[in-house]
């Protein structure tokens, strides 16, 4: 035990004893003080107590135990029974029995306790023995000295306080210079202090506390302010009650002052860093039973787990109780097994932080062994719900993108494989056509145009397939050049114009000049411009139209681009599939349709413009037409 914690134990002791020794002073009854005295010290050690009584010549003159309850107790095995003699003025007056871990956890701070104990058996002593009764008050005295506690005696009518001279020879002054009356000594205590100190004594002497007991400070001779700590007993009283006479003790508490001043600072300044630290500062206990406590807990677990830290410093299980049930039983086992390993425990666990809320948190602490056999856990908690819901989320990212470049994989192959035989079909249905030597009936060859037609469709369809899978796997290049629009639109426009005869359809070209000229890949821009027209003739009326203007455009950002529209009269698309448009195959409510289609042609063009450094918008209003905008850096 260091030197520190040694004084705070000593004062402990020193309290303890303090009252059996001042009602000793009031009742003369050195047994009965000794029975207060040995039941205070069976519960302070939480162990059963025997006194042992001895005449001068080592015979036992009786006996008495005491345990933790108040109640008389047998005395323990033998075996676990440590005795310590108890001696006063060189000789042996008695005997006290400890349990061998009562005493061990005692240690040195226990000898005030003793030193009352031998004083108040030489008291007992001395009234079996009227030999001995001379000279018994000073060994009590003696007893409370040794502790730094000095009695003092108040004649209330006359305002006189005896035994007063050690009190002020502690403070530096000669009492026979500074006066002995209430008021004298009045006038040493702090002008801060003194109201709350004759409130003190005036509700003891209303019989309002059972004895006078008040803290303040008291100036020395050197003008230094001491903390001191008095107790007192009104032992007389006048006829009609009130007082007449007061006796009590008074020790200088201004070195436990000190330390408990600097751990409240220690404690605040903790308090105010835990504020800025994002987690949880804790310390937890487990004793030798294994009964957990938290000593203490900073204020983060207020916001972080819903509960008042005081609360969790009262009763464990306030935090205990949070954490879900399904994590108790590991979570216990890890406790246990770093206790007994002494080594650094790390665990994640779930808390019930508020109703229908659950947080994960991770604890981090590092175990100390204390002499008593108990295990002290100093460490910390942090929220990481967020991090644990990122990290699943990057899993499930990951999975996801291993799945589409499997599916990306995939395709390719399979659209490389399947244009090979789908090759050979068209090739041969051609021939079909075209052969004079072996010509076909007008309904074989109508069946034989399907087949072509039908190949050509499903040509396409792997062609914009393959193109998707290039684009997503970022394999596609682009040569951007400059494109001289006329030429292009035109020849787009020629391409389609069969298709949109026979849906009667007119389609039409607006230029807003000859010369424009877009940066672009001409066979990627042909792609687009010919997709944009076949869906506007493909979704469009009997007797509509499809117009594409191009002209100059400077957006708000002031770049020059160049701005390509395509509008239809067709079906129109709702506002709700917008925002679903460009989705690979996704036909929204075509799906349902009659007209053919895969869903890729919109997300393809998309990509392109995007790869050429454009953009593409679209307006639509259903029954009224659809107008797609493409916006391409101008040459």
């Amino acid at each position: 035990m260091n030197r520190e914690a040694l004084a705070d134990a000593t004062e402990a002791w020193h309290a303890l004893t303090h009252d059996a020794l001042l009602d000793y002073v009031h009742r003369g009854d050195a047994r009965h003080a000794l029975r207060q005295l040995l039941a205070a010290l069976a519960r302070r050690l939480g162990a059963h107590c025997e006194l042992v009584a001895l005449h001068g010549d080592g015979r036992v003159r009786w006996q008495d135990g005491a345990a933790p309850g108040l109640s008389a107790a047998p005395p323990a095995a033998a075996a676990a029974i440590r005795e310590r003699p108890l001696a006063r003025l060189g000789r042996r007056v008695g005997l006290l029995r400890l349990a061998d871990a009562a005493a061990a956890a005692a240690g040195d701070a226990i000898e005030p306790a003793c030193e009352a104990l031998a004083a108040l058996l030489a008291n007992d002593e001395a009234v079996a023995a009227p030999a001995l009764r001379s000279g018994y008050v000073e060994v009590v005295r003696s007893a409370l000295r040794s502790g730094g506690t000095y009695l003092w005696e108040w004649d209330i009518d006359n305002d006189t306080l005896g035994d007063i001279d050690e009190g002020m020879q502690q403070l530096g002054f000669d009492a026979q210079h500074t006066g002995r009356t209430q008021r004298d000594w009045d006038r040493l205590i702090h002008p801060d202090d003194v109201e709350a100190n004759v409130e003190a004594y005036e509700r003891h002497a209303r019989g309002e506390t059972e004895q006078y007991e008040h803290a303040y400070r008291v100036r020395a001779q050197d003008g230094q302010w001491l903390w001191y700590q008095e107790r007192g007993r009104i032992v007389e009283r006048h006829p009609d009650g009130r007082p007449r006479r007061m006796v009590g003790t008074q020790i200088d508490i201004t070195e436990q002052r000190a330390r408990e001043q600097a751990g409240a600072l220690a404690t605040a300044r903790l308090e105010r860093i835990a504020m800025h630290v994002p987690g949880i500062l804790y310390q937890f206990e487990l004793d030798a039973q294994l009964n957990p406590r938290f000593p203490y807990v900073s204020e983060r677990a207020r916001p972080l787990l819903g509960m008042d830290p005081q609360r969790a410093t009262t009763s464990a299980m306030e935090l205990m109780d949070r954490i879900d049930p399904a994590d108790r039983e590991a979570l216990t086992a890890s406790i246990i097994e770093s206790a007994h390993r002494l080594s650094l425990w790390q665990w994640e666990f779930r808390v019930h932080a508020a109703p229908g809320t659950l947080r994960w948190i991770r604890a981090t602490a590092t175990p100390t062994r204390l002499d008593d056999g108990s295990t002290v856990w100093h460490g910390y908690m942090q929220d990481v719900t967020e991090l644990r819901e990122l990290e699943h989320a990057r899993q499930d990212k990951a999975a996801a993108e291993a799945a589409n470049h499997a599916k990306t994989e995939f395709l390719s192959r399979m659209s490389h494989e399947l244009r090979t035989p789908l090759n050979a079909v068209l090739g041969f249905s051609q021939l079909l056509e075209i052969d004079r030597a072996d010509s076909l009936s007008d309904g074989q060859r109508r069946r034989v145009r399907l087949i072509r037609e039908a190949g050509e469709h499903l040509l396409r369809m792997i062609g914009d397939l393959l193109d998707l899978t290039r684009i997503e796997s970022g394999s596609l290049q682009v040569q951007l050049d400059a494109v001289p629009m006329q030429a292009l639109a035109e020849e787009a426009i020629d391409m389609l114009r069969p298709q949109a005869e026979v849906a009667q359809v007119r389609m039409a070209l607006q230029l807003e000049a000859q010369a424009l000229a877009a940066r672009a890949d001409r066979v990627r821009l042909r792609q687009v411009l010919l997709n944009l027209l076949s869906n506007a003739v493909k979704y469009n009326r009997a007797g509509g139209s499809v117009e594409m203007r191009v002209a100059a455009a400077r957006p708000a950002d002031g770049k020059a681009m160049l701005s390509i529209t395509v509008q239809d009269t067709g079906v129109g698309i709702d506002a709700a599939d917008l925002p679903h448009l460009f989705e690979p195959f996704n036909r929204l409510a075509q799906a349902r349709g009659s007209i053919e289609g895969t869903g890729i042609g919109l997300s393809v063009t998309r990509a392109l413009v995007t790869l050429m450094q454009g953009r593409i918008e679209v307006s639509s209003e259903p029954g009224v037409g659809s107008s797609f905008h493409v916006l391409l850096p101008r040459a």
